[in-house]
């Protein structure tokens, strides 16, 4: 382990905001919360691991965030890229089922990545009878965000088909340190950030405060509330970091339905995190009074432009998603209201949440366990379909612990041509059957719209089920 600047001759870069909000996680976490990302991915087939793990070594060589180290130094985490870097060695695990596979990546998954350490991600290969092989990965989510754990196994097997073909390499990915420099020169515009602030408190004052509606109902906000002896409260103290541990159900959407929504997504030229959120919001909102007012974290990848879109690397934001929805408005209305927030909210991503955060803690003089977000929401863009010329699996896992009280993690289902819905949440806050009413919910919700887009919000609460 180097834990000391004496010892590094690589340049040394403090860490950018999209890694500083996941550190965020593990600083202020009694229980120091897990900041990784566990995956699976496996093919129905036989892959030669010799050659996989050379187009490992040459992944490593092509994509520096596989080269990123950490390091404290007085007191602050800074980060380096190594010049060169091999794995020498890479477990291979059998597996007799799939049963034996999910257990022994599901134990894995809840074990802390030691990124300062020198661990910055553990990956093993793996032979499951009657499944097929193919790797696992559990990566430091300050080295890699979902879309760059997707962009750096996408590019790993195209790297994995030129060895076997003895074709071309393919192009490497763009460099994350070049992106970390100019991070920090966007940054430094001053006049810039001055104008995403002034964007952010216009935001989270326009409507009043905010509202926390909880996928359980409002029970925790009355207690509170009774607890403080105010009826007006709106935030309850659901941060806090006692009541950390989580349990995660796994729901999908079927093949026949969520073909239903990639193609109204197209027709309507929106993203299908959009249309899920909108069935989500329709829930919180449902359980909690019928309120007009949801509130829920939205993790974007930033990943706008060509270069960004073929580069690993950290480059996530949590965006604020806010949404005052009247019932009146009809199910496209709502959708566009949706589009309109996340659009305008993408525009200011190169402001730190960080930042963002404390304005709005500030102006509603938010306590450290207060947040008026029900959860936070993630897209992951899993390539399926003509394209992919393989079947395969694509796998995430339980971490045990989370800071939020659900997150929900969702992308297309390469098995099943669907979308796989991965609920993992704060057990002192929700159950299972919270969770099975959430996620039916959502689906019903999603798929009377697009029969209907003229129905109304209004009549979409009407038809919400517990």
């Amino acid at each position: 382990m180097k834990n000391k600047k004496e010892s590094i001759t690589q340049k040394l870069y403090s860490l950018i905001p999209s890694q500083q909000t996941m550190y965020l996680m593990v600083k202020y976490s009694l229980h120091k919360q897990l900041v990784q990302i566990p995956i699976s991915f496996s093919v129905e087939k036989d892959l030669d691991f010799g050659v996989l793990k050379q187009a490992w070594n040459i992944e490593i060589e092509r994509n520096d965030s596989l080269r990123l180290r950490y390091v404290v130094v007085n007191k602050e985490i800074k980060q380096y890229f190594l010049d060169r870097y091999t794995m020498n060695y890479i477990q291979i695990k059998r597996f007799k089922s799939l049963e034996e596979q999910e257990e022994f990546f599901s134990k894995d998954a809840q074990k802390p990545i030691g990124f300062l350490k020198d661990e910055c991600y553990r990956i093993m290969f793996f032979k499951t009878e009657g499944v097929g092989s193919g790797i696992y990965f559990n990566v430091s989510h300050l080295s890699l965000d979902g879309m760059g754990v997707v962009i750096t196994l996408a590019d790993l097997f195209r790297v994995y088909k030129a060895l076997i073909t003895g074709s071309e390499l393919p192009a490497p990915l763009e460099k994350y340190e070049d992106y970390i420099k100019e991070e920090f020169v966007r940054l430094s515009d001053k006049k810039k950030m001055a104008k995403h602030e002034e964007f952010y408190k216009r935001y989270f004052l326009k409507g009043g405060e905010p509202f926390h509606a909880n996928i359980h109902g409002p029970e925790e906000l009355e207690k509170y509330r009774a607890k403080k002896k105010n009826p007006d409260l709106r935030v309850p103290a659901v941060y806090n970091p006692i009541w950390d541990k989580c349990d995660m159900i796994v729901r999908s959407i079927s093949t026949e339905d969520s073909k239903k929504i990639f193609e109204y997504c197209l027709e309507k030229k929106i993203a299908p995190e959009s249309l899920l959120q909108l069935g989500l919001r329709t829930y919180c909102s449902a359980v909690n009074y019928r309120t007009p007012d949801v509130f829920m974290q939205s993790l974007c990848s930033k990943r706008a432009k060509n270069s960004e879109k073929n580069m690993g690397g950290c480059l996530a934001q949590p965006l604020q998603l806010r949404t005052i929805i009247p019932e009146d408005y009809t199910f496209d209305q709502a959708l566009d209201e949706i589009t309109r927030v996340r659009t305008s909210l993408f525009m200011h991503t190169n402001y730190p949440y960080g930042l963002a955060l404390n304005l709005s803690r500030e102006i509603y003089n938010y306590n450290a366990i207060q947040g008026p977000a029900c959860m936070m929401f993630s897209w992951i863009p899993v390539p399926i379909g003509p394209l992919v010329p393989f079947k395969f699996d694509f796998r995430g896992y339980n971490l045990g612990r989370y800071f939020t009280p659900l997150y929900v993690i969702t992308h297309p289902d390469p098995e099943t041509q669907g979308i796989k819905c991965e609920y993992m949440y704060r057990v002192k806050y929700a159950n299972s059957e919270d969770i099975n009413n959430l996620h039916d919910n959502m689906v019903r919700t999603v798929l009377a719209g697009i029969e209907n887009p003229n129905i109304t919000v209004g009549e979409l609460l009407d038809r919400v089920t517990k």
